[in-house]
């Protein structure tokens, strides 16, 4: 993609996403009781996290605080989820079928980030303030980053996990380009479900298979391990490796499919 075409999607996406915020803005009710609906899932979602913290002895070090950020980073990955990732995915297929996708490849923009980016779910963006303001409150419990080098890490490891959560969104979900009713997020929301636990406590093998095989360790458990100083920032370095080989290759497939696309009229 060269510069001037990034550019370009960087504007339409920024468009769409304040045309998203303008018209949200006309139903104020709705982002209330949205923030209302978030807040109560916040607090289902912390109380397993309390049950491991009350059998710390079977939790091999994850203690409260680090229990705690570990769920501000699900629940920030939860809401990057509904609010971009699964909101674009369905359109995928409606898109084929309506010609919109047409007139996307038209357009001097990236398709793959427009198509995969452009809608944006506003009303589950209080899961984003409040998952921000969960890590807070378990940085503080638990007297906060290892070092302000840990913190860093910490940070450059959430954002490779958003960007590996979209990657593994748009590889569950191509394929509709050429099938238009195919359906795959399921293999994400598995994926993300399974995060909300530390890796650590699914045993020795599931955490071979769920930090080298299926990478869902770096989703959660790595940003929440790197912030206290439970391992080292070769962990990020492995992030950053791995979230550019599924990009990259998220990026190749996507074209690749694009090749086999005949338009909406076949």
């Amino acid at each position: 993609m060269s510069s001037g075409q990034a550019v370009r999607t960087a504007r339409a996406l920024w468009w769409g996403w304040k045309a998203e915020f303008s018209g949200a803005a006309e139903y104020r009710l709705d982002l209330v009781s949205g923030t209302l609906v978030s807040a109560v899932w916040l607090g289902l979602s912390v109380a397993p996290m309390l049950v491991v913290a009350a059998n710390s002895a079977t939790a091999e070090g994850w203690t409260l605080p680090r229990l705690l950020f570990l769920q501000a980073v699900w629940y920030l990955m939860d809401g990057i989820l509904w609010m971009i990732i699964a909101t674009n995915a369905r359109e995928i297929g409606q898109m084929v079928r309506d010609g919109t996708l047409d007139a996307l490849l038209l357009r001097p923009v990236s398709s793959l980030l427009t198509a995969t980016l452009g809608h944006l779910y506003v009303q589950d963006v209080p899961k984003v303030a409040l998952a921000v303001g969960l890590g807070v409150v378990s940085c503080v419990m638990g007297g906060g980053p290892a070092s302000p080098v840990a913190l860093m890490g910490c940070l450059v490891a959430v954002v490779c996990a958003c960007c590996l959560m979209w990657a593994i969104g748009v590889l569950a979900n191509y394929k509709a380009i050429s099938q238009v009713r195919f359906d795959g997020m399921f293999a994400l929301t598995a994926a993300h479900n399974l995060a909300r636990v530390p890796v650590p406590l699914y045993g020795q093998v599931l955490q071979v298979l769920l930090t080298f095989v299926v990478p869902v360790a770096f989703l959660c458990t790595v940003p929440a391990q790197v912030l206290f100083g439970d391992v080292d920032l070769r962990w990020v370095a492995a992030g950053l490796l791995l979230t550019a080989a599924a990009v990259w290759l998220t990026s190749r497939l996507w074209n690749r499919e694009l090749r086999h696309y005949a338009g909406a009229m076949g």
